[in-house]
């Protein structure tokens, strides 16, 4: 279809005084390039012209908009109603830059309307009604919000004063916009606060306080009716929303808390509620929690561990250790798996647990994981071609568009080959995207880099994911192997997956082995590989050479000893 045939304007007719102005195809064609802000909408509100000017004003590109939808292009930005066809209307808009305009909209004698954008000279005084309500929901925002709560808390230390927060926050809402568009992802969001309409009372304040979160204030209930409400909030928004003709799934996280004497406006309420549901995210998604006292000296916490994190890198506060894996077979050295230590110069010596976290929602863990990349496999050149290095890779490092780059600007830089290198993902990263999970695990293994499945047996451990995604070795979790939760039944699962595992041709691995005893039961179990204390502790890299020299000695005095008992 030519841009002549969308445009919605209709043939020439002979003009009485009471029908609607109209313009022709030709002169519509004429404004495609000009500097004058023009759009089209047909009958049933989709575009069907709009000038390069208009198209930049509201910043959409013309290969995305034509034959869209106006209100999900533009949801800030009102149709007339039907019933003002007779006569021109004007809105007030911004535009991306800041410069406000006045768009006329024209009836069309189609059924649609055009529209003429003028640049104003100064801008437009706000229309106090609109001030407290989100454009693209219609719910109200932040300010609508703390005004509700003045007219209805009353004052600090009345004893009727009840309110109840929940704040809300989309479960990988960020994955819609990036794979769908933000078109997309603005209909997902009035298509929650309908949702959110529906189950709340009219009572109820519902805002949306900013890209994918909402708040709610619950004045006259309890503790546990609002959990009631926060139970029904997750079941409903957890159920598929279909949207321009995608079904989409998106889960919700909630965080509550109850309005204390001595609150003198709602900020204090929210932040609780905030700092509750950054614990329910962080202790995984899709549920609600209360706000708990503690929790402010956890947030306290984690900021500090974030400010200091963000110098680590710059002030070379990293290091990275080694600890050994063995081929149980013939009780060789097969590789090292890189764990990085972090020395703050206050704190002494930081475990990954304590901030890994903490890098992963912050995004820092990009950075940190390239470093470590890239001392890793420095490091493993200089070890004998037979010796591998293993890399622990985070869910958020393994979906950044920039990993395989970052790996292979690693290997490159070193002199490593790939076969030597391992990547060790978790569960956690399976979960997210199958498809770009295993798109990315084959361009790597396409540069020779093998793949291990690390921590296997713990979350949400399947035997399915040994057949569905093309691993190299799979790592089980060390509570199967250590005393005292290892019990029979550990056992057997240990033997379940070392078959599976060997049936596939991978490498099955066997995680925290301390004693000699548990080194012969996971080998008799069918593991092919060993790692833990029992063989030695983490080693700092200057240890990694005499290491690997007294074992090769070990292991020939050890074949020795054989043949002499032969």
């Amino acid at each position: 279809m030519s841009r002549q045939d969308r445009v919605d304007v209709g043939r020439p007719q002979t003009k009485s005084e009471k029908e609607p102005p109209t313009l022709s195809a030709g002169l519509l064609e004429g404004f495609a390039d000009a500097d004058v802000g023009l759009i089209a909408i047909s009958n049933d509100g989709r575009i069907t012209f709009a000038s390069r000017q208009f198209l930049n004003a509201v910043g959409l590109q013309s290969d995305m908009v034509f034959g869209e939808d106006f209100s999900t292009c533009c949801p800030a930005i009102s149709l007339p109603e039907d019933d003002d066809r007779q006569t021109a209307r004007a809105v007030m808009i911004s535009d991306a830059a800041g410069t406000h305009h006045s768009l006329v909209w024209t009836p069309n004698r189609s059924g649609g309307w055009i529209g003429v954008m003028k640049p104003l000279s100064t801008p437009p005084k706000p229309d106090p009604s609109q001030s407290e309500f989100d454009q693209l929901t219609g719910l109200g925002n932040r300010t609508h919000l703390k005004t509700s709560f003045e007219r209805l808390a009353g004052q600090p230390g009345d004893e009727d004063r009840s309110f109840i927060a929940l704040f809300l926050d989309l479960d990988h809402f960020k994955r819609v916009n990036d794979t769908m568009g933000h078109a997309v992802g603005d209909g997902l969001l009035q298509k929650v606060a309908d949702r959110l309409r529906k189950i709340l009372r009219n009572d109820d304040i519902i805002a949306r306080i900013g890209g994918d979160e909402f708040a709610v204030l619950l004045p006259d209930k309890t503790q546990s009716s609002a959990e009631e409400v926060a139970a029904r909030i997750v079941k409903m928004i957890g159920r598929p929303f279909l949207v321009e003709g995608h079904q989409l799934t998106v889960g919700v996280s909630i965080g509550l808390a109850c309005l204390r004497p001595d609150d003198t406006d709602a900020d204090p309420l929210l932040q609780r509620a905030d700092i509750a549901l950054y614990e329910s995210k962080r202790n995984g998604r899709g549920q609600f929690r209360w706000f708990e006292d503690d929790m402010f000296a956890a947030l306290t916490q984690r900021r500090d561990i974030e400010a200091d994190l963000r110098k680590a890198l710059l002030l070379d506060q990293f290091e990275i250790v080694f600890q050994p894996q063995m081929d149980v077979h013939d009780a060789r050295i097969s590789g090292f798996e890189a764990l990085i230590r972090w020395n703050h110069p206050e704190r002494g010596r930081i475990s990954p647990l304590d901030f890994i976290g903490v890098a992963e929602e912050t995004g820092m863990i990009i950075d940190i994981g390239s470093w470590v990349l890239k001392e890793a496999c420095t490091s493993a050149v200089a070890w004998p071609e037979d010796v591998t290095i293993a890399v622990n890779v985070s869910s958020v490092q393994f979906e950044d568009d920039g990993f395989i780059d970052a790996v292979q600007t690693a290997l490159l830089r070193s002199g490593l080959l790939p076969k030597r290198l391992e990547l060790e993902i978790t569960e956690t990263a399976l979960l997210e995207n199958e498809d770009v999970v295993v798109d990315r695990m084959n361009e790597l293994r396409a540069l020779g880099v093998k793949i291990s499945l690390d921590d296997f047996g713990i979350g949400y451990s399947s035997l399915n994911y040994l057949r569905k995604y093309p691993f190299d070795k799979v790592k089980i979790d060390q509570t199967f192997v250590r005393e005292p939760f290892a019990d029979e039944s550990a056992h057997e699962i240990v033997e379940a997956v070392a078959k599976l595992g060997s049936a596939f041709g991978m490498t099955v691995l066997a995680e925290g082995v301390e004693t000699s005893e548990q080194l012969s039961r996971i080998q008799l179990k069918g593991c092919s590989s060993a790692q833990g204390y029992l063989l030695s502790p983490p080693m700092a890299e200057t240890e990694v050479e005499g290491f690997l020299k007294t074992s090769s000695a070990m292991m020939q005095d050890d074949k020795q000893a054989a043949k002499t008992e032969k």
